[in-house]
């Protein structure tokens, strides 16, 4: 499946905004975090465009159990770690991302394999999702994975908006996709890894 042009001016629009941004957070992240004490959930205020959205910067619960266990996720290297690894996340969310309450329901389509972000290099898959906001605006998240042949190693490419959380949302079931432990919010993604390990 190809993007429409619409859809990779879109891409451009959001990296016109967010590189800027980001090259900014390489140098802003660290001086933040020497004023982050061990009980500290966020970054300070002023650096809060910097900040991860959905889990500030302790990580999420396999970031804390996997990567840092036993505590260690309040480390400030576990900290910088997650930070890098999830960048600019407020600003993303709160300048160009997509409430999934603004949503039309009526809109979501998909393409592909819906369970795609459950392949991790099983073989080679991809998935495009479109929608439209209540007031016309549209949006796309497109998510692949290739395989290189035998090895142990593909390449995952998600680009767009975060839209993969939205798969299969209907008027009759929107709710699901709103309760407490989801995301309010699908920030935009930009993320290729040429070099991602197959999971067995």
């Amino acid at each position: 499946m190809k993007l429409t042009l619409k859809q990779k001016l879109q891409i451009a629009r959001n990296l016109v905004f967010e590189i800027p941004i980001e090259i900014l957070h390489f140098f802003v992240v660290p001086i933040a975090l020497i004023f982050c004490n061990k009980d500290s959930e966020n970054l300070p205020r002023w650096a809060a465009w910097f900040d991860d959205p959905d889990y500030g910067v302790n990580g999420d619960d396999g970031w804390k159990n996997e990567h840092f266990p036993n505590g260690k996720n309040r480390t400030y290297w576990a900290r910088l770690c997650w930070l890098y690894r999830n960048r600019i996340g407020n600003f993303s969310a709160k300048y160009l991302g997509v409430r999934v309450e603004d949503i039309d329901s009526n809109t979501v389509r998909t393409i592909g394999d819906t369970l795609a972000t459950y392949n991790k290099g099983q073989k080679n898959t991809e998935c495009l999702v479109t929608c439209k906001m209540k007031d016309g605006r549209e949006r796309f998240g497109y998510y692949r994975e290739i395989r290189y042949g035998k090895s142990k190693w593909y390449c995952r490419i998600y680009i767009g908006w975060k839209l993969m959380d939205v798969v299969g949302m209907r008027e009759d079931n929107k709710a699901e996709y709103m309760d407490e432990n989801d995301k309010k919010i699908l920030q935009t993604v930009w993320a290729i890894n040429p070099f991602k390990r197959i999971k067995q």
